[in-house]
This record gives structure tokens, C-alpha cells and sequence, in this order.
């Protein structure tokens, strides 16, 4: 009976090393200590989203998806309340954060299907359209709370591709 019971923990084990950790508290500090200079980032990920169904690779990519829809809605009110090159941008910036957005959606259905390495490649994907768009911005004066806007999703996306990586 015991030999059936270390069989069964070793494919727990196994199955949940595939398919993303999930776990309490203590376990998911675990996982972001592995993010390094991220660990606050994703400490706040994961108690933002704590009652959430998905694992560990999931809630890091709903975390990347939460921050880039934040960061779409002020691109898309400062498009519409600016004028001359900084509208251009914005408008570039609308067109490009919404495919990141896409992207990082996309690659949840990806982890939702245990499709890894697509879902690495569509992060990536959104990773390099959005980072299009700071460098369109870069420029331009713009306020602190826009640029931690930015910054949450750079490290929300570095945060997704080491836990996705695990």
C-alpha cells in the first residue's frame, strides 16, 4: 500500500511539473523567487489572483494580459486627447498594444492546452509588439503613472516567460 501511495505522489509530481504548479501561499513565493528582481511584481500577481482557477504559468499570463488592457486604455485616451507626433505615436501605440494583448491572450489558450513552447513564442510575440510601442514613446515626455504603466507589463511579460519556462 505504501509502494502505491509514493507511485501515486510521483505522478502528482509529475503531472503538475507539466501542467504548471499550483499551491498556497508559501509555494507561490517559491515560484517568484525564481523571477529575481521581478519577486515583488510577482508577489502581486499572485495575490491579486489568488481565487483563480488557473496555475501558476496562467495567473502570470492573465497578470501580462490584466496589465497590457491598463496600459491599452490610457493609450487609447491619450490618442484621443493629444495632437501632432505624440497622437501619431498613440496611434501607433494603439494599434501595437492591442496586438500584444492579443498575443498574451493567445498564449493562455496555448498554456491552457499544454502547448509550452507556442505559448513562450506568443508572449514573445506580444513582448515584441509592445515593446514597438515604448520605443515609439520614448521621445516624448509622459507622465510617471503612464511610465509604471509600461514598466508593469515589461516585468509582468519577464515574469510570464520564467514561470512559463519552469
Amino acid at each position: 500500500m505504501a509502494y502505491f501511495g509514493g507511485v501515486l505522489y510521483l505522478l502528482a509530481c509529475l503531472l503538475l511539473g507539466s501542467l504548471g504548479v499550483q499551491g498556497d501561499e508559501s509555494s507561490y513565493k517559491e515560484v517568484c523567487n525564481k523571477t529575481g528582481d521581478y519577486y515583488y511584481y510577482c508577489i502581486d500577481c499572485f495575490e491579486k489572483h489568488q481565487n483563480n482557477d488557473l496555475d501558476y504559468g496562467g495567473i502570470s499570463i492573465n497578470c501580462t494580459t490584466d496589465s497590457a488592457l491598463v496600459v491599452e486604455k490610457s493609450v487609447l485616451e491619450f490618442s484621443k486627447n493629444s495632437t501632432g507626433k505624440f497622437q501619431e505615436a498613440m496611434n501607433f501605440c494603439v494599434e501595437k498594444v492591442d496586438a500584444a494583448a492579443a498575443h498574451f491572450a493567445a498564449s493562455l489558450r496555448c498554456w491552457r492546452e499544454q502547448r509550452k513552447e507556442d505559448t513562450i513564442e506568443y508572449i514573445q510575440y506580444g513582448r515584441n509588439n509592445f515593446t514597438d510601442c515604448v520605443y515609439k514613446l520614448s521621445p516624448f515626455n509622459i507622465s510617471v503613472g503612464f511610465i509604471r504603466q509600461l514598466a508593469a507589463v515589461t516585468s509582468y511579460v519577464q515574469i510570464s516567460i520564467i514561470i512559463v519556462s519552469l
